[in-house]
């Protein structure tokens, strides 16, 4: 079995480091460049800068040399602000002083036609171990160090010692987070573009090689080379870094030859969901959610576990929070009995004790507790979460400062801020609108370890991410497989497909079981059938038809010759439009049947082949009740799909996925699809491949 490798400790790795954590940029091009320069400066970088152009003494006060190589060392990092031939040429230039990596912002690559394609392969042959990021990106930022290689400027914010750092294909995905999102700490922000060398995985491992990063955002639209990812995601997760992703593109793609009901059933979004699971990605919804999944994990870590305690000064907030947690994965723990009855002593009767807890004080008591006392409420805080939580949130919108109403609200966030402190249970102050705290109180939080985070609903998005990083830790240990070694290699030739006659002979060495049959032209059809035994069934034996049924090509339960007759005249006229000599296929009954499944294979270029599962039959893609797995399973795969589809009769069914895993083995370099349905479970526990089709990349390699 593969096993995932750690990131190599390669010349391409040492580059890529320089490049993310530069001692010296060069800006090569036009005025453009002057907009990272201001960025650079903002941000405190403390390396050298240096300006390259031919045209211009001066870009952005630092004056230019005329050429590359007039530049006083090989720069770590280079912003490439050039049209797209003069980027080849400058990145040429580069390569050879010695230069770590450059940032190619330049569009008219491989994103644009054949000749951009050209373009991009002469880009990456001539920067030779020199690592080129992009093109068609905005950059890089390291707001940890200030470096702003980046193609227009930037607020630039200091994390702090810790923070998360996000990876994106979408330049104006970066521009809006660095941009816009405040109280937020964020380490890096690197745009791929076309990621003619350096891939999302490859950045992935540059920035775990920074100890200050502890948490990984990435939005990734397609996926070339799944094996890259999974390795840099486990290295993450070996590291205790938890890697958030959203995906974009989760559109259904068939297969190359979309003929069958696996090309049609298994779309990307369900590749890509078992794929994060195997190698524990976490799923984020939207860009938002991703921010402050990220902010609560920088700032508190990963929890232990789904439990969460919340307080509230809104009883209607509380039925909300009870409501969506279930679905969430949020489990409400209560305070244990002695910490209850603390509570009830503590707390006016008009509040009643459990989790979520509706404050519900007056803001000033001279007899009992109110929101201005911060110990009873700190206490207070403290016993509900005490031995049952693993984080905890106070929801509260709190008025803008200015005017003095805000004061009244203080108390309880100082409350949170030494529950946090007194039992270091990972603590958020979450607004129930996005701009329910102001910035200014957002940035105190983030220095006493309190995660501020903006809005209900994305706020709850992000303790149920938390809680998914939680369980997704505690396999750290038990490593998926790599995939097939076929993983990014696309089959070689043309599609193919074989009819069922000779789909079922390849199954059938790989030791599916599959019914008694005849093949032949059907003036010989019912004596064959004869001799066979009834019932049988009749079925078109054809390399172009795909869907028998659909065109009226399968007559089942047949019990005489003159049914047999009957059954040939009715299906050669209806498939006489795609052959006038029609073969014919007679198979014999399975008795007892019952249940059906179908199993399939379907390539992906990223994953290799993709082995599904599920309930079969004439309607199974209106059913689209199946499991997606990867392969080589991982352990306890094939149990847990089992599980899911409530199989019985399980032993002969398993070895029936088992020779389609076989199958998958033999024929993996050419294979496209393999749709065997249905595969007929009987009363005795059989199972039986009743129709098959198979897909290949050229005639001559299927070894039919």
């Amino acid at each position: 079995m593969n096993t995932l490798i750690q990131h190599p400790n390669d010349l391409k790795a040492a580059n890529l480091s320089r490049l993310l954590r530069p001692r010296h940029i060069a800006f090569v091009g036009s005025i453009q460049a002057e907009g990272s320069i201001a960025a650079c400066r903002r941000a405190g970088y403390k390396g050298e800068m240096w300006t390259v152009s031919p045209n211009r003494k001066e870009i952005g006060g630092i004056a230019c040399v005329s050429r590359i190589e007039d530049l006083p060392q090989p720069p770590d990092a280079a912003l490439l602000a050039l049209s797209s031939d003069n980027t080849v040429r400058a990145a040429h230039e580069l390569a050879k002083l010695g230069a770590g990596g450059a940032v190619c912002m330049a569009a008219g690559f491989a994103e644009l036609n054949d000749h951009g394609t050209s373009l991009q392969n002469k880009l990456v042959a001539v920067a030779g171990n020199m690592v080129i990021l992009g093109p068609n990106c905005m950059g890089m930022i390291n707001l940890f160090d200030g470096a702003v290689v980046w193609g227009s400027d930037n607020y630039a914010e200091h994390p702090g010692d810790l923070g998360a750092a996000i990876i994106s294909q979408s330049g104006a995905f970066l521009f809006g987070i660095t941009n816009v999102e405040q109280a937020f700490p964020l380490g890096y922000a690197i745009s791929t573009g076309n990621q003619a060398q350096i891939s999302i995985a490859d950045a992935i491992h540059g920035v775990l090689d920074d100890e200050r990063v502890n948490a990984i955002g990435v939005y990734l639209e397609g996926l070339a080379d799944g094996n890259a990812l999974a390795t840099a995601c486990t290295r993450a997760l070996a590291k205790g870094v938890p890697v958030l992703a959203l995906k974009g593109g989760n559109t259904p793609a068939g297969a190359a030859v979309a003929r069958g009901h696996t090309a049609s059933m298994v779309v990307e979004q369900d590749v890509w969901r078992t794929y994060a699971r195997r190698y524990g990605i976490v799923e984020v919804t939207s860009p938002k959610a991703m921010v402050e999944a990220l902010k609560f994990l920088t700032v508190c870590g990963v929890p232990n576990g789904p439990r969460l305690s919340a307080v509230t000064y809104s009883g209607g907030l509380n039925g909300m929070i009870v409501s969506n947690a279930p679905a969430l994965g949020i489990e409400l723990p209560q305070p244990n009995a002695e910490n209850t009855q603390r509570l009830v002593d503590r707390l006016p009767d008009t509040v009643p004790v459990a989790n979520p807890l509706d404050l519900n004080l007056p803001f000033r008591s001279s007899t009992d507790i109110s929101l201005q006392d911060v110990d009873a409420l700190t206490d207070s805080f403290m016993d509900l979460t005490k031995d049952c939580a693993d984080m905890a949130v106070m929801f509260i919108d709190i008025p803008r400062p200015g005017f003095g109403i805000d004061k009244p609200w203080l108390p309880s966030v100082e409350a949170m801020v030494l529950t946090h402190h007194r039992t270091g249970l990972p603590c958020a102050l979450a607004g129930i609108f996005p701009d329910g705290l102001d910035v200014s109180l957002r940035k105190r939080l983030l220095e006493s370890g309190v995660a501020p985070l903006a809005g209900y609903e994305d706020a709850m998005k992000a303790f149920a991410t938390a809680a998914a990083c939680a369980s997704v830790m505690n396999r750290v240990g038990d490593c998926a497989p790599a995939l097939m070694d076929l993983a990014g290699t696309p089959a070689r030739g043309t599609p193919y497909m074989l009819d069922e006659l000779d789909s079922k002979k390849l199954l059938e060495n790989c030791g599916m079981p599959v019914p008694r049959r005849w093949a032949g032209y059907g003036t010989d059809a019912s004596v064959a059938a004869v001799e066979m035994g009834f019932p049988v069934a009749v079925k078109i034996l054809s390399q172009e038809i795909a869907h028998k049924d659909q065109i009226g090509g399968v007559k089942l339960n047949l019990e005489s010759g003159e049914a047999i007759n009957r059954a040939v005249e009715e299906i050669s006229t209806a498939v006489a439009h795609v052959t006038k000599e029609p073969r014919f296929l007679i198979e014999r009954m399975v008795e007892n049947p019952e249940s059906e499944f179908i199993i399939g294979l379907k390539r992906d270029t990223a994953m290799g082949l993709v082995l599904m599962i599920g309930r079969g039959g004439t309607d199974v893609e209106e059913k689209a009740d199946f499991v997606t797995l990867l392969l080589p399973l991982e352990h306890g795969g094939m149990e847990e799909a089992l599980e899911c589809l409530h199989a019985t009769h399980i032993t002969e069914f398993r070895k029936a996925i088992e020779s389609v895993i076989a199958f998958a083995d033999r024929y993996a370099n050419d294979i496209i699809e393999l749709d065997v349905n249905p595969v007929i479970v009987t009363a005795t526990g059989d199972a039986v491949a009743v129709d098959a089709l198979a897909v290949f990349s050229s005639p001559e390699q299927n070894g039919v």
